[in-house]
């Protein structure tokens, strides 16, 4: 089955494949710490799999080469991630709310390399589009997130 949200970063990442792939590559290691932090996937194998990945992923030479516009951005994901984990473990509704905004701060750093491949107005167009599929993967039909 082809997936929307890979249609879309080949659709605006294809013409540089060093980039689709680092793109590619970092949303998988999201979710493989998702996973891990979720309690999903607590095996020591799993573990060490995920840290030999993030080996890869940041000494590929697309981040090296792209680091100083993408190192900031990657760990202020990350903290809005944690935030978001916090928030959600909590019983108040705004912070469930909030929680569920803030987990999709990954996008920034996929509008960012958009806009290292493409410009920043394909960057604007590519992120209502973005923030659409990011939307409809994370949320049920009702609206609740998943």
């Amino acid at each position: 089955m082809r997936n929307r949200f890979i249609d879309f970063l080949t659709k605006y990442l294809q013409s540089n494949p060093d980039a689709l792939l680092w793109t590619m590559s970092y949303i998988v290691y999201c979710h493989m710490l998702d996973d891990w932090v979720d309690g999903d996937r607590t095996d020591f194998e799993f573990i060490i799999k995920t840290h030999q990945f993030a080996e890869n992923l940041y000494t590929n030479h697309f981040y090296i080469n792209n680091y100083y516009i993408l190192h900031s951005l990657i760990i202020m994901a990350f903290n809005s991630y944690l935030d978001s984990v916090h928030y959600e473990r909590i019983n108040e509704g705004w912070k469930k709310q909030f929680a569920d905004v803030l987990r999709q701060n990954a996008n920034e750093v996929i509008l960012a390399i958009i806009e290292l491949v493409n410009g920043n107005s394909i960057k604007r167009h590519a992120s209502m589009e973005l923030r659409e599929i990011s939307y409809f993967t994370h949320h049920d039909k009702l609206g609740n997130p998943i």
